[in-house]
């Protein structure tokens, strides 16, 4: 009976193991990660587009010119929507 000794072990070859930490989250390939990551996503954006929806309705809370100027409450009305609808309700 002979046994086949082997002298170079393989026990420390951790390298290829799955990312921890950061890594983990920024080359997701588990489904259960990106989903994560989709829900947090959505719900920055949700945060993102209702702190400008309040600087809207803050704007048009008496008449007249308060904190931005037209063109700034015409960009922030598009952000708004665009924010909305790609970034909070799609994904």
């Amino acid at each position: 009976m002979s046994a086949v000794l082997d002298s170079h072990s393989h026990d420390h070859d951790d390298h290829h193991g799955a990312p921890i930490g950061w890594r983990r989250w920024v080359y997701a390939t588990n489904h259960k990660d990106i989903g994560t990551l989709y829900l947090l996503f959505a719900f920055t954006m949700l945060i993102i587009g209702g702190v400008l929806a309040l600087l809207i309705r803050a704007e048009l809370f008496q008449p007249g010119l308060q904190l931005v100027n037209p063109e700034l409450f015409n960009q922030l009305t598009t952000m708004h929507g665009l924010i909305m609808v790609f970034g909070a309700i799609m994904p």
